[in-house]
């Protein structure tokens, strides 16, 4: 006795004959091309999948459905060893794993840029030359500012003879909100009293603070100094002074 499913690939056959066959005529039968529609359907979805390719989409779906710790399913595990079909690349677990894998690299690229950015702006520049300090000068109570330097003040300070020169410090004002600053003056002992007549034009220096930064100034010693200040610090060393708002420290590379 023959069954219904054996006598479907023979009708599958006729009406097949009729679409695509020498002597087509099934366009005029709307119930034959419903029915031809019917069987290939069918027939498509009864034909097997190989065993490999069906476990392998199994196994995707359901590693996508899974967290990333779930583990492999046996069936997937084994079709692996005992079949190497072609592959077309692991798929990715997790969508958690993708935006993870960019989180990391943005961090690495914002610390490294950090990085960069702080080692460029607080890069060390040498403020001091490794010059020792040789000498510091206290006011001396009693001695007056020369008025060439400014307005005498309660804050102005005169400090005692250092080898021909004398030093004082003055407060100036700077800039149109009337901020003072302390300001340095070197000139020779010998010449003070000719300072306020304005003739003398030989060897004086200045420099001046400018809020935290105290006042300091700097020379080269050359031959407008006094000879008593060159007997103790030759031509052509380096001498600085610095006020400290109150006390002058004395640096030179001459030692």
């Amino acid at each position: 006795m023959r069954r219904v499913s054996d006598e479907i690939p023979e009708e599958l056959r006729r009406l097949r004959a009729r679409a695509y066959g020498p002597d087509a005529d099934i366009s005029t039968d709307p119930g034959a091309l419903q029915r031809l529609a019917e069987l290939e359907e069918r027939q498509r979805r009864e034909m097997p999948r190989p065993l490999v390719r069906a476990q392998e989409i199994e196994a995707a779906e359901i590693v996508a459905a899974e967290p990333d710790d779930a583990p492999v399913p046996e069936a997937f595990a084994e079709a692996e060893l005992d079949e190497e079909p072609p592959r077309r690349g692991r798929p990715i677990r997790s969508r958690r794993v993708f935006w993870l894998w960019g989180i990391s690299l943005a961090l690495v690229a914002a610390l490294s840029s950090a990085l960069t950015v702080v080692s460029v702006a607080i890069l060390p520049v040498q403020t001091s030359a490794g010059v020792p300090q040789v000498a510091t000068l206290k006011p001396e109570a009693g001695r007056a500012i020369p008025g060439i330097f400014g307005p005498a003040s309660s804050d102005g300070r005169a400090y005692p003879d250092f080898y021909g020169i004398s030093a004082f410090v003055a407060y100036a004002q700077f800039g149109p909100d009337g901020e003072r600053n302390p300001c340095i003056f070197l000139t020779p002992t010998a010449t003070i009293d000719e300072l306020d007549s304005g003739g003398y034009s030989g060897f004086s220096q200045a420099g001046c603070g400018a809020g935290a930064f105290p006042a300091t100034m700097q020379f080269v010693v050359n031959s407008t100094v006094p000879d008593t200040f060159v007997a103790r610090f030759p031509l052509g060393t380096s001498v600085q002074f610095v006020f400290d708002g109150e006390n002058l420290g004395v640096f030179s590379d001459a030692g």
